[in-house]
């Protein structure tokens, strides 16, 4: 049951997770202004009824000390005048002063009612003389006495209102920073669950970018952000099937290249060994130039096998062995340039045996060599220095000649880009001898960066580390 809920949660479209999310978010918000504002209500009518209720008091009671008064004026007056209807309103008064005395009674305790209670029923039993006027007279502090309490009632009942709204603030206080606490976890919720779905998929999107599109991790998100990565499975299949195309092009294309190629190349060779009948100046300047351009042509090709090998590599083996040899193979087959254009060579002193791949750092040298005899100025020189630093192997390649523009230094190692400055030659070149010599040194761990670029000298650094899985042969 567990899993499909979850199951469920996960496959909800965008505008469902959005707008539970608002209904969510909101719903705590909606609890809190419905609480203050009940608390507000209830207030709101104690307030009422208390200022009901102290009206009432203080209006009865203010009655009862007026009474009070009257009292003694007519028992001072009955005293004088001995009138009966002095005595009827005498009368009258004192059974208005005990109903209304009685009323109070029922809604405020004060230690003096008992006592008026007694006086009253003293007065009514009692003619209305000399004894009965001094007797009233008690009745007028005993009533100022119960004024005094019942303002005293009503204030102790504001402040308990006070105490009890202040009381009801700090609740809202506190269930506003609950609310408030408990819609901000809802919201970063909902966000996660919004934002990790897309976070995926610029990860997928970038692995797909480098052929890394790990088809096997699970995904979860709104069914929109499901759809779209079950796109980009389908756009990882089809570039698959597209690479395995390019791989089968390249081996047939090479395959049907250097075998007319190498024909092409025996027949000249044979031409210029004058084995079909001597040739004549110009002929033999034809020859040479087609030797010349069907070597950079095999150059070409080969450059494009082997971009295409190191970016489908897999694990190399680096073996202990000596630098200097390969740097002097790797010149070899350059020499011819380097003459024609008189350029001074210069190797490093000592060798400084290292773990490497031979195959894979003669090819980025070679690389490396071909860019400074083509780029590198007449009368030049190319300087190779061997160096250990930080526990790497340091191998510069610098040459003297036009600097890289600063235009091209950010795609400098860009397959295929070929900058402002030009090879010159009937044969243009691939554009990838940059790339195919940093492939190679990262198929060993380490990294070619350019070095240096100002002054008429460009060079570029190899760096090798050590990796501790180099044996010594």
């Amino acid at each position: 049951m567990n899993t499909g809920k979850v199951s469920s949660l996960q496959t909800r479209s965008l505008m469902q997770l959005v707008v539970l999310a608002f209904v969510l978010v909101v719903a705590p918000l909606g609890i809190l202004i419905y609480q203050a504002t009940d608390s507000m209500v209830t207030l709101s009518r104690q307030g009422r009824e208390h200022a009901k209720e102290a009206l009432d008091f203080f209006s009865r009671s203010q009655h009862l000390r007026e009474l009070s008064g009257d009292l003694v004026r007519s028992a001072r007056q009955y005293e004088v005048l001995q009138k009966t209807e002095i005595e009827e309103r005498f009368r009258s008064q004192l059974s208005e002063y005990k109903a209304l005395l009685q009323l109070h009674s029922f809604l405020i305790d004060s230690g003096n009612i008992g006592a008026i209670f007694t006086l009253i029923a003293q007065l009514e039993e009692l003619p209305l003389d000399k004894a009965a006027s001094d007797k009233v007279s008690e009745l007028v502090p005993l009533t100022q006495t119960l004024y005094d309490d019942t303002r005293k009632k009503l204030d102790q009942r504001l402040e308990f209102l006070n105490a009890k709204a202040e009381e009801q603030q700090n609740l809202l206080w506190l269930q506003a920073g609950l609310l408030i606490a408990l819609s901000s976890i809802l919201i970063l919720f909902f966000s996660i669950r919004i934002t990790q779905p897309v976070k995926q998929l610029m990860l997928r999107i970038k692995a797909l970018g480098h052929g890394q599109l790990d088809m096997s991790e699970p995904f979860t998100g709104p069914k929109e952000f499901l759809a779209l990565n079950q796109q980009l499975e389908w756009l990882e299949t089809h570039l698959q099937l597209l690479e395995q195309e390019k791989q089968a092009f390249l081996r047939h294309m090479s395959h049907e290249l250097k075998t007319p190629l190498t024909t092409l190349r025996e027949g000249t060779d044979l031409l210029a060994e004058e084995l079909a009948g001597p040739l004549t100046d110009n002929q033999k300047e034809i020859i040479t130039l087609m030797q010349e351009n069907s070597l950079s042509l095999q150059s070409l090709i080969e450059q494009l096998l082997d971009y295409n090998r190191l970016q489908h590599g897999g694990e190399h083996e680096l073996q202990m062995q000596p630098i200097l040899p390969v740097i002097r193979e790797s010149l070899a087959s350059h020499q011819l340039l380097l003459k024609q254009k008189q350029i001074e060579v210069k190797l490093p002193k000592q060798d400084t045996p290292w773990g490497i791949d031979k195959g894979l750092l003669q090819r980025a040298l070679s690389n490396l060599i071909s860019n400074a005899s083509v780029y590198g100025s007449e009368n030049g020189l190319l300087k190779i220095t061997l160096a250990i630093q930080d526990e790497s192997l340091k191998i510069e390649i610098g040459n003297t000649g036009p600097e890289i523009p600063e235009s091209d230094l950010e795609q400098l190692f860009d397959p295929f880009y070929q900058g402002v400055n030009k090879r010159q030659g009937s044969v243009k070149g691939s554009g990838i001898g940059l790339s195919i010599a940093r492939e190679a040194i990262r198929a060993m761990g380490g990294n070619l960066e350019l070095s240096s670029n100002q002054d008429g000298f460009v060079s570029f650094i190899i760096s090798i580390p050590n990796q501790g899985q180099a044996t010594d042969e």
